[in-house]
């Protein structure tokens, strides 16, 4: 085996620990005062604080929608905790954005590279394109969205167009996991 697949089956591990061990405190919440009281203390505002560190994590890319039977078990409703998940993530997708504005602003100060060129020349030959490949990455795919979001912010696409497709890309993809979750554990609480 390569080194990149003993890395991509390393965090496959990792994500289905964390995921095992949500699911395992999502069933003993309902019984235990303790970690409901935890869960329920901090509440919404913990579940924001929560969605922006798991969607600012490259290292661990495990989406907070995944602890959602915990939130729910511990008194939290479904639709409030989905939509500020969607939005905690959205703005750990602000904060890569404007990482890579500033290393865009830096590569200039030093020299203007080819390769930065090329990018600038598909960026306006195909211009919505990035529009419908960021959609489509934040909807479907399970990575951390500044995979694309930071290089994005490095060309100079302006945060005014690319936030609503992050916004509404991150809900898709947490409705898709949430609804998911919900049927394969036959979770009811809505």
């Amino acid at each position: 085996m390569t080194k990149k697949t003993i890395h991509v089956i390393g965090k496959l591990i990792v994500f289905g620990i964390v995921l095992a061990f949500a699911f395992y405190l999502a069933s003993i919440a309902h019984e235990n005062e303790t970690i409901r009281a935890v869960v329920v203390s901090y509440g919404y505002a913990g579940l924001l604080a929560v969605a922006f560190l798991s969607g600012f994590n490259l290292a661990v890319p495990v989406p907070a929608v995944a602890f959602l039977p915990l939130f729910l078990q511990s008194g939290l409703s479904f639709w409030p905790s989905i939509i500020l998940i969607a939005v905690g993530t959205s703005l750990a997708d602000v904060v890569a954005y404007f990482i890579g504005r500033a290393g865009r602003h830096a590569i200039h100060h030093f020299s203007h590279h080819s390769f930065v060129a090329r990018l600038e020349h598909v960026q306006h030959r195909y211009p919505a394109l990035p529009f419908v490949v960021l959609f489509c990455f934040v909807s479907f795919i399970p990575l951390p969205n500044e995979i694309l979001v930071t290089p994005l912010g490095f060309l100079g696409y302006r945060i005014q167009r690319l936030l609503p497709v992050i916004c509404v890309g991150n809900m898709v993809f947490n409705l898709l996991y949430a609804t998911g979750i919900m049927t394969l554990f036959q979770i009811t609480s809505l």
